[in-house]
C-alpha cells in the first residue's frame, strides 16, 4: 500500500550515527501489483506493497516538515535510473520497539534505502514557472472550516483503507476529487492555503501552485471545473504523470480551473516564476538480497 498522497514535505537527513534503523526488513520484487492490499504502516511495523523506489524516496526524504507535521506539498524527485519508476517492490520492516509511524517512514526508511538501495540524494531549489495564488479583486469566498467537520491526521492511528463502496474519512488538510461527466468536482476539508495549492490545485495544472494569498485560516473548499487538457494525454498528479480523462467526456461550456478558482473561491491563479524545492537522486542501485 502506498502512503496516502496527502503526506508530503521536506525533512533533513540525520547523521547515520544517530538515525534509527529497523531491526529486520524484507525487500522483494513485488508480486502484489494489481491486487488490493489493506496493509500499511502501524506503530512498530511498516508494510508497503507494489511501490517504486522513486515513491519510496519521495516518502522517506520528503515526508515531514517538523517532526510529525506533514508538509502541504508533494515534492518532485528528479534524476536516477529509469527503473526507479518501472520496478515495484514489496517491503515488510519491523522496528525493535513500537516506533511511531512518522519515525518509520522518515528517518528509519531513509536508513533502509541507503543500506539496501545505496540511495544518495540531495535537496535543490529551482527557479521555475509557477502559478501564484492570490486573493482576487473582490475578496475571498472561502467558508471557514466548521468545528468537527474533518478528522485530524494521526499517522499512528490511521484507519485501514476503506472497503469497496466505502469512503475514506474526511482528513483535515486533505480532500477528494471525482469526475461527473466532463466536470471535475473537488472538495478540500479544513485546508490551509498552502494545502490547497500543494495537495489540490497543483494536481490540475501544468506547473506548481504557490500560495501568496496571505490567508492563514483553515477552510472547506468546493470547486467545480472542466480540465483544459482533457485530450492532452498524461497529466500531473502529486508529482507523477497519470493518464488524463478521455476527450469525449469534456464539457466545452464548463469553467476552466482558472475561471472557477476566481468565481467560486474569490482567488486568482497568475503565471509567474519562483523557487521550488525538489529531491535530486545522485545514486541508486537495485536492492541487495534479504
Amino acid at each position: 500500500m502506498l502512503i496516502p498522497l496527502i503526506f508530503a514535505g521536506a525533512v533533513l537527513a540525520q547523521s547515520p550515527a544517530t538515525r534509527p534503523e529497523f531491526e529486520v526488513a524484507s525487500i522483494r520484487p513485488s508480486t502484489t501489483c494489481g491486487t488490493r492490499s489493506a496493509d500499511g504502516p502501524s506503530p512498530g511495523r511498516l508494510t508497503m506493497s507494489c511501490v517504486s523506489l522513486r515513491h519510496l524516496i519521495r516518502i522517506a526524504y520528503g515526508a515531514f516538515v517538523d517532526g510529525p507535521n506533514l508538509n502541504p506539498r508533494m515534492m518532485d524527485v528528479e534524476g536516477g535510473p529509469s527503473w526507479l519508476d518501472s520496478d515495484q517492490f514489496d517491503i515488510v520492516a519491523k522496528a525493535a520497539d513500537n516506533a511511531p509511524v512518522d519515525r518509520m517512514i522518515g528517518p528509519m526508511l531513509q536508513s533502509l534505502l541507503e543500506d539496501r538501495f545505496h540511495v544518495q540524494v540531495h535537496m535543490a531549489s529551482h527557479d521555475v514557472p509557477i502559478y501564484a495564488l492570490t486573493v482576487a479583486k473582490n475578496g475571498p469566498k472561502l467558508p471557514l472550516m466548521k468545528e468537527g467537520s474533518c478528522v485530524p491526521i494521526d499517522l499512528n492511528n490511521m484507519e485501514k483503507r476503506p472497503e469497496p463502496g466505502q469512503r475514506a474519512p474526511k482528513y483535515c488538510g486533505g480532500g477528494r476529487t471525482q469526475t461527473t461527466g466532463g466536470t471535475m468536482v473537488t472538495d478540500g476539508f479544513g485546508v490551509t492555503m498552502a494545502e490547497l495549492c500543494g495537495r489540490m490545485l497543483t494536481n490540475f495544472v501544468d506547473r506548481p501552485v504557490i500560495d501568496r494569498t496571505g490567508l492563514t485560516g483553515r477552510y472547506d473548499i468546493h470547486l467545480e471545473f472542466v480540465r483544459d487538457n482533457l485530450s492532452a494525454g498524461p497529466v500531473r498528479l502529486n508529482g507523477a504523470e497519470v493518464p488524463g480523462p478521455p476527450a469525449a467526456s469534456a464539457d466545452p461550456s464548463g469553467l476552466s480551473i482558472f475561471t472557477a478558482v476566481q468565481q467560486q473561491l474569490g482567488l486568482k491563479l497568475s503565471p509567474d516564476k519562483g523557487p521550488v524545492d525538489v529531491i535530486v537522486v545522485d545514486h541508486a542501485e537495485k536492492p541487495s538480497e534479504n
